[in-house]
């Protein structure tokens, strides 16, 4: 899945307010009294899709969207001669803390939904925004959440008026500190398409829950840019219920990664595990194969004695079984070497060279108070 799919420069608003008075001995309009403040509302389209869905105000699970922030907002207002000042809002100040106050709102809406909301810069094909950052949640069902996330801006300092140049001393007009706006970006809809539990995935790949074909052959293929990496093959029974299919094969949230640091070891993280979503409505015990990472394709040999490799499980307390002894080692139909075993439900599994060392937790530093640091499970 392509990180970036899509970015559609905003477009400018052209916002107004009503009449302001102007005080003889007040010399500026101080629009921050006032209660008609404009909202800056986005258009569904104007984001970068990191976890969108094509063409829709629909995002994945567990994903990002950048909303590009306007490249202006622009303010008028009639002081009480009767002119009309206008002032212009630059977006590329927006994320300068010297200027604007941002607070973040999550909306009325499945507000647990949203992990996080910031303003950022970040690079996309040279275009640095500025951007709204709004991450969601991980959701392993096919349950729909709306969100209507938005963000309100506050402005630190005084600004001119466009004409201010022009005016005549003691009639300058002036955006008063303190004036605040919304930029909102609509409703988004989050949620995981539904798929029929006989796909192709590359790893990493989430969004999406298996449906799988009742009474018939199910199977499915995860991959990596080289190898296809797990294989799950079943014969679907009545129930027909779904589960969550993503795989991970990165280290980064895991606890125990020290323990393999001395070796080469593999992740297969069934992220739906998690959860409890990765139960498989079968007839029987299905098949899961997974890749023998220590088959050497150039030189056609196997780097490791499979005799030698140990296989573990993940457990829901966090700790880590030995089930070597439920896989075995075979070259399956396609001529690939795998690691094969019988299971009712997908799990977390770590296939190493040699059993694992516990000396990385004796670098592992005691907290101020002399409390030992206990045992979180794998995941962070």
């Amino acid at each position: 899945m392509k990180k970036l799919l899509a970015v559609v420069l905003a477009a400018v608003l052209a916002l107004s307010l009503g009449i302001v008075s102007l005080a003889a001995d007040n010399p500026y309009i101080d629009l921050s009294k006032s209660a008609d403040d404009p909202d800056v509302t986005l258009d569904v389209a104007e984001y970068v899709k990191d976890g969108a869905k094509n063409g829709t105000n629909e995002m994945n699970p567990d994903d990002d969207l950048y909303f590009i922030l306007p490249a202006t907002v622009t303010v008028t207002a009639t002081d009480s001669d009767g002119t009309e000042h206008t002032f212009t809002l630059n977006g590329e100040d927006f994320t300068d803390k010297d200027l604007y106050k941002v607070k973040y709102d999550k909306g009325d809406d499945n507000t647990k939904m949203i992990s996080k909301m910031e303003l950022s810069e970040k690079n996309f094909d040279g275009n640095r925004g500025p951007w709204l950052k709004v991450s969601v949640k991980q959701d392993y069902t096919d349950s729909e959440y709306k969100i209507a996330p938005f963000i309100t801006l506050t402005t630190k300092e005084d600004i001119k008026c466009d004409d201010y140049s022009t005016a005549e001393d003691g009639d300058h007009a002036i955006l008063g500190k303190g004036y605040k706006f919304d930029i909102r970006v609509g409703k988004f809809y989050i949620n995981n398409a539904e798929d029929p539990a006989d796909q192709d995935y590359m790893a990493g790949d989430g969004g999406v829950i298996l449906k799988p074909t009742k009474n018939d052959d199910n199977e499915i293929t995860w991959e990596d840019e080289n190898n296809t990496i797990a294989t799950l093959k079943f014969v679907g029974d009545d129930d027909g219920k779904y589960f969550y299919p993503k795989l991970s094969t990165k280290w980064e949230d895991a606890d125990y990664a020290e323990y393999f640091a001395d070796q080469d070891a593999f992740i297969f993280n069934f992220k739906g595990s998690v959860a409890g979503q990765t139960k498989i409505s079968s007839t029987s015990r299905a098949t899961l194969e997974l890749y023998n990472p220590y088959y050497d394709s150039d030189e056609d040999e196997l780097t490791v004695d499979p005799e030698n490799v140990v296989i573990y499980a993940v457990a829901d307390d966090g700790s880590l079984n030995d089930v070597t002894a439920s896989f075995k080692a075979i070259e399956n139909e396609d001529g690939d070497y795998v690691f094969q075993t019988k299971t009712r439900e997908l799990g977390v599994y770590i296939i190493a060279e040699k059993p694992y060392t516990t000396a990385a937790a004796e670098d592992v530093e005691t907290p101020d108070d002399g409390k030992a640091i206990p045992d979180t499970g794998i995941w962070a």
